[in-house]
Formats: C-alpha cells, sequence, structure tokens
C-alpha cells in the first residue's frame, strides 16, 4: 500500500514508525520549503537520506570538516562521473578517510537531513513503494526507533535553544571564566574554538560535529552568563562544498533523466540547479540549453491543447496510485469533457510543468488521450 498526505495531519514520527511497522522498501519523499527531502528504507530501516539543501550535502561535511580542500572535491567528484565509484569509496582507497570516518560522516550528513524535518510545521510527503536510488549509494542501517527518539529529543531541546540563538551565523564570545575541570573533551573542542569571530556554524565544522552540540553547549552557557552572543557580522560566508562539481553533479542528473525521458524530473532538476546556482554563470548557460531543449521535446508529446483527457484506471485502481498532491489535483479535474488547455487554465503553477505532469501520468498508463473524437 502507497500513502501521501501532509504532516499536518501525519506527523513525522507517526509516518517514520508507519514505515517501519510495515517493514517497507522504497522512497519517502518531503517536499517543503524551499527544499525537498527523500528518506530511503529497505525492509523498514533507513539506509540513506539525500537532501536539496546545499548544508545537507556530502560535500558540504568532507570540506567544512577539512577532510578534503573545494578544489580536491571538483577533482574527486569529475572522477566519480569518469568511473562510476562511490565518492566515500575514493576517499577510503586514496587514505583521505578510514572506513569508521566515512561511516561517521554519511551517518552525520543523514541524520541531519531527517532531523531538521521534525521542525517542519507542514510538508507534502508520499511513499513510493519498492524504489531506491538509481546510482550506487554506501547503505547505513538506521533503525527507526532511534531515529525518532533522537529526533524527538532535538525538537524538545532545539525549541528552547534557538528561543535564545536564533541563527548559526552569531557569533559567541567568552565573557567569564570557565571552569575547565568538569568539561567532556566535546565540550572542551568547543571552547577552544570560541575566540570571538568564528560563527556557531565554522565552530562546529572545526569541532566536526553537527550544530545541534553546539548550540546545546553555548545554550547551558548563556544561562550561566559565560558567554555573550554577537549577531551575525554581515559577511557572506561560502557554503563549504557547494562549488562548481556541485552544480555539475545536478546538471548530470537533469541531463540523465532527459536521456531517459523523465521530463518532468529533469524540468525540476533544472529549476533546482537554476535556483541554487543563479550567481554560476556556466551554470545558468546549461541550465537554460537544457530548458530549451525539454521546450521542444513537448512538441512531440501524445497530446496538445485541444486533446481530451481521461482516467487510463477505473477509480478503484486510482485509489491506491502513489501520486503527489498536484497530480492529485489534476486527475481530481479528468472528466473525460474537458480539453488540456482547459485543464491547464484551472491549476495553478507553470503551464510547461503542469504539461509534463500530464505526460507523466499518460506514460505511467494512469490517463489517455480519448481516441474516439471525430
Amino acid at each position: 500500500m502507497s500513502v501521501s498526505g501532509n504532516l499536518r495531519t501525519m506527523p513525522l514520527p507517526d509516518l517514520l514508525q508507519w514505515v517501519a511497522q510495515s517493514r517497507k522498501t522504497g522512497t519517502l519523499v518531503l517536499d517543503g520549503r524551499p527544499f525537498q527531502k527523500k528518506i530511503y528504507f529497505r525492509d523498514g530501516v533507513v539506509v540513506a537520506a539525500a537532501s536539496e539543501n546545499p548544508k545537507e550535502f556530502l560535500g558540504y561535511f568532507l570540506v567544512g570538516w577539512n577532510y578534503i580542500a573545494e578544489d580536491e572535491l571538483k577533482e574527486l567528484l569529475d572522477m566519480q562521473e569518469r568511473h562510476g565509484a562511490l565518492l566515500g569509496e575514493l576517499l577510503v582507497i586514496i587514505g583521505r578517510l578510514s572506513r569508521e570516518e566515512l561511516r561517521t560522516v554519511l551517518q552525520a550528513k543523514s541524520e541531519e537531513c531527517i532531523f531538521e524535518v521534525f521542525f517542519w510545521d507542514e510538508g507534502d510527503f508520499r511513499f513510493i513503494d519498492s524504489i531506491l536510488p538509481n546510482k550506487k549509494f554506501e547503505p547505513l542501517d538506521l533503525p527507526v526507533d532511534m531515529v525518532v527518539m533522537e529526533g524527538v529529543r532535538r525538537q524538545d531541546e532545539w525549541s528552547r535553544s534557538r528561543k535564545v540563538i536564533t541563527d548559526d551565523r552569531c557569533i559567541p564570545k567568552i565573557v567569564r571564566a570557565i571552569d575547565v575541570q568538569g568539561l567532556a573533551p566535546r565540550e572542551l573542542s568547543i571552547l577552544g574554538e570560541i575566540n570571538g569571530s568564528n560563527t556557531i556554524e565554522e565552530i562546529g565544522l572545526a569541532c566536526r560535529i553537527v550544530p545541534f552540540h553546539v548550540h546545546q553547549f553555548l545554550f547551558h552557557g548563556l544561562q550561566q552568563s559565560l558567554f555573550e552572543l554577537l549577531p551575525p557580522d554581515g559577511e557572506e560566508r561560502p557554503i563549504p562544498g557547494f562549488t562548481a562539481g556541485s552544480w555539475r553533479l545536478m546538471l548530470k542528473e537533469a541531463e540523465q533523466a532527459l536521456e531517459n525521458g523523465d521530463l518532468l524530473a529533469a524540468y525540476r532538476a533544472i529549476e533546482v540547479l537554476l535556483t541554487k546556482f543563479q550567481g554560476v554563470r556556466e551554470a545558468g548557460e546549461y541550465g537554460v540549453t537544457l530548458r530549451r531543449k525539454i521546450e521542444q521535446a513537448i512538441q512531440f508529446l501524445t497530446f496538445n491543447d485541444d486533446s481530451i483527457l481521461e482516467l487510463a484506471i477505473s477509480p478503484t485502481q486510482l485509489t491506491e496510485v502513489s501520486c503527489s498532491p498536484e497530480e492529485g489535483f489534476l486527475l481530481s479535474r479528468i472528466s473525460g469533457a474537458y480539453t488540456v488547455g482547459e485543464i491547464l487554465k484551472m491549476l495553478p503553477g507553470i503551464p510547461l510543468e503542469q504539461r509534463l505532469v500530464i505526460d507523466r501520468l499518460i506514460k505511467q498508463q494512469v490517463l489517455r488521450v480519448r481516441s474516439d473524437l471525430s
């Protein structure tokens, strides 16, 4: 059974428990603003997670935690593309990471991707049965019970600390002498990076820990008046790992989707690329070129604005189709009487994207063009 809905009515902990108890294999797609995330399961266990947020890319942790430099990341991504090897595996082979360090990085990346969703007030979701990434990945085995327990704990802790620490770009400063005798190694590491100029994010990266742990240490110190928090200095700092290699990888995924005939996936990948890399001229040029190819491809679709659409499956079968909310809204307008042009006028959003949604539903044999018209 597939499921879709909104986190307002089915909170993330309940959703994750449903996947675990049903021992599902597949992909949980979470559409938030501004980023989409995907959590991958095998037999109800989390094996990986992916995000459109550049601060949840693997490269962010590899560069930010100082395992590799920006230029090395680009070279490794090029090597990965040429040889089809896993990025993490390449790092182990060349001796930049041990297998234990690789697992720590991958787990931190996946957990940060998931835990952040615990703070979403809403967001559309859909579970796609039996579908996992086409590209190879290093699987984790994260029990859902552990993920939910830690996610709820962080949600509770963050709800208090975020009232005081509102931005990871804030700069902590020591204002009173601190007794270091009772501090744990991680706390000592954090304290050593507080110099009146490092941001909270930079402290976490330097210590190779996620921001949550920095927040907790600072929050307790602020309560004891050990620190003061300076506002962001206004300096725009680059995102570690968010290099030309990142947009090239996204472009490659869009090109692959276009080659596979999935025009909708290609279009959405291009729009994300153009939004996230709007300051990168080369990325913009390639993205616009690829979007023009999609605009040309719609001329060869099996329908036009005068075509009349109807369901290709029964209403009972339709209830079993896993679709996004926008696909569901479109399907609710299919009566066998309206033309494509009339349907597009009823739908919100960009007409090109809606045409591609129709194209995908026809290819999935959920819709078809009426053939009994003269």
